[in-house]
């Protein structure tokens, strides 16, 4: 039995059928990749992918999702990302703020958003990044200031997933600087509130496939029924929200890593150098064995954090480790796939400079590696500093 049969054995019937679903789906559709298509056809197939249920994993039934355990979010991702990640993540993206509207918005926010947000006609981003902040964020100049009726909304936003073309934002912002962390309440922005303006989305070939870009707030006015945290648990829903971001795409280099060792052990079964299959050299078939053990490192790793959001446990430290042995592993191993195969693995017929490019991407989002050591390090450090 594999890693991924024994931990699909703990979902239930539905959500297994979720994740075969999101795999069919993906060899379908995304086996070519999405990043060099027009956003239009992206955009379309994002829709496609919502109205399959792939948009409600984790949204309950009762307002028309699957209402499944992280563990199925994990899985989905995965399945996804073996295929094309930056879709994996874009889609994700747009699933967990249907979910944090489903689980924690005001009724009459559910009955209004999530209908559309789950059959695609529109779509939604989380917004924490600023162009001065990114894993400093306590430090955040996105303020919100209490008028009648609601909020005054000032600041801006970058490199978000998404932003490109989202109808829905959950916005962070600070509603009293002297309270720090405890002042930050989490809002629900539209795109045609007056004062919201996109900004010109980035241009790097893996983030615009993501659609990532950012907006601006001036004197945007959101009225109360549409604080979703408000102060002070909007830190801590972030900082939840950003664990099990790390342990999801933790998931996608999963994902890319398997998929790039198919692509090579097939390639190299079939072809021959000086009269025999290419992988009956030591040095390449040693390289490729690294390459499987660093995947099963890395499932038993992710997939014990899936389990541990699952059973409500302190995740902080599995998810931190699981996003840095990703984000260091899935490099190596997809360069080792490609050197495995010579030039032939540059070829874009063949998923592996896609999936180095969005590894490489991976090393940015919800953290970097040398954030995740300062959060391994911080957590390790912890009960001699609280004996002491």
């Amino acid at each position: 039995m594999t890693l991924k049969t024994q931990f699909d054995s703990f979902l239930t019937e539905k959500e297994r059928d979720l994740v075969a679903q999101a795999a069919q789906f993906a060899a379908t559709h995304l086996s070519a990749g999405t990043q060099s298509v027009p956003s239009t056809e992206r955009r379309a197939l994002l829709k496609l992918a919502s109205t399959e249920g792939l948009a409600g994993m984790e949204v309950p039934s009762r307002y028309g999702g699957c209402g499944g355990t992280f563990s199925v979010r994990v899985r989905v991702c995965e399945e996804l990302a073996r295929h094309d990640a930056a879709f994996s993540f874009a889609l994700v993206n747009h699933h967990n703020v249907a979910s944090r509207i489903a689980n924690s918005a005001q009724e009459s926010i559910k009955q209004k958003l999530l209908p559309q947000m789950l059959s695609g006609k529109t779509f939604s981003c989380t917004a924490m990044t600023e162009p001065q902040s990114g894993s400093d964020f306590v430090a955040m100049q996105t303020h919100a200031v209490p008028v009648e009726g609601g909020w005054i909304l000032n600041g801006a936003k970058a490199w978000i997933t998404n932003a490109a073309f989202a109808d829905v934002f959950l916005v962070y912002a600070q509603t009293d600087t002297a309270l720090g962390a405890k002042g930050i309440a989490g809002f629900i922005v539209l795109s045609e509130d007056a004062g919201f303006a996109r900004t010109d989305p980035y241009d790097a070939s893996t983030v615009q496939a993501m659609e990532v870009g950012g907006f601006t707030l001036r004197d945007c006015f959101v009225s109360d029924d549409r604080v979703i945290y408000p102060a002070p648990s909007g830190f801590m829903a972030a900082m939840n929200g950003v664990n099990h971001a790390r342990i999801h795409v933790a998931a996608m280099n999963a994902g890319m890593i398997e998929q790039s060792l198919h692509t090579t052990l097939t390639y190299g079964e079939s072809h021959t150098a000086f009269g025999k299959p290419v992988l009956d050299y030591q040095g390449l078939k040693w390289s490729l064995a690294d390459v499987n053990t660093d995947l099963t490192a890395l499932r038993l790793m992710l997939y014990t954090a899936a389990q541990a959001i699952d059973s409500g446990q302190d995740a902080q430290n599995i998810a931190a480790m699981s996003k840095k042995y990703a984000n260091d592993k899935a490099l190596h191993a997809i360069s080792q796939c490609m050197q495995a195969m010579g030039a032939e693995g540059l070829r874009d017929q063949y998923p592996l400079t896609r999936h180095l490019n969005c590894a490489r991407a991976f090393c940015y989002t919800d953290g970097t590696p040398e954030m995740m050591n300062e959060r391994i390090s911080y957590l390790m450090r912890k009960p001699f500093r609280t004996n002491n």
